[in-house]
């Protein structure tokens, strides 16, 4: 089992990741794309985006806020094929991500019916992070802080989402080296 939420040490080396998904019950939700940020001493190295062929199809409510159609994903690689890819991509590293629950929830979700080794990478999460860090906003929601800040990123799409958490963990790690 993934122990969510337990990583408190603001770390240099870590992967953030973001997944989208035909819907919010990772027992019966699938993962239609996987995006991922790998960095070393705070610096981007690496990067990881790949759309999934979920098997189904997916809901219009979906496709409406993600722009991740059926037809996007129709040739594309499954899970099965997908999620030992990010694995290998992820190493041992530190996982950072928005609601890290939901998205780590997904990835075990799939790595039990796929029987793969469970992952035991620490985790952070930004919105605990945005809440502690960043009171000045209404809420912690990814669109709010991308707004505070002004950010130009895209939204609910894997890889844009990562940038934007990466500017949130950033901020508020260099809040937190300035509180100590």
């Amino acid at each position: 089992m993934i122990y969510y939420n337990k990583e408190k040490e603001l770390v240099k080396d870590y992967v953030v990741f973001d997944l989208e998904t035909t819907g919010f019950d990772a027992k019966t939700c699938e993962i239609i794309e996987i995006g991922a940020l790998k960095y070393k001493d705070d610096k981007l190295i690496d990067e990881f985006n790949m759309l999934i062929n979920p098997g189904i199809l997916i809901p219009d409510t979906i496709t409406n806020i993600t722009g991740i159609n059926d037809d996007m994903v129709k040739n594309k690689p499954t899970i099965k094929e997908a999620l030992p890819k990010f694995i290998t991509f992820i190493e041992d590293l530190t996982l950072i991500a928005h609601n890290s629950s939901f998205d780590l929830s997904f990835i075990e979700e799939n790595i039990k019916k796929l029987n793969l080794n469970m992952i035991s990478n620490k985790n952070i999460d930004t919105v605990y992070l945005a809440r502690k860090y960043i009171p000045e906003t209404y809420n912690a929601k990814l669109e709010t802080l991308k707004k505070h800040f002004k950010l130009n990123y895209g939204s609910h799409r894997s890889l844009e989402d990562c940038y934007t958490t990466n500017y949130v963990y950033q901020y508020c790690k260099n809040k937190a080296l300035i509180k100590n």
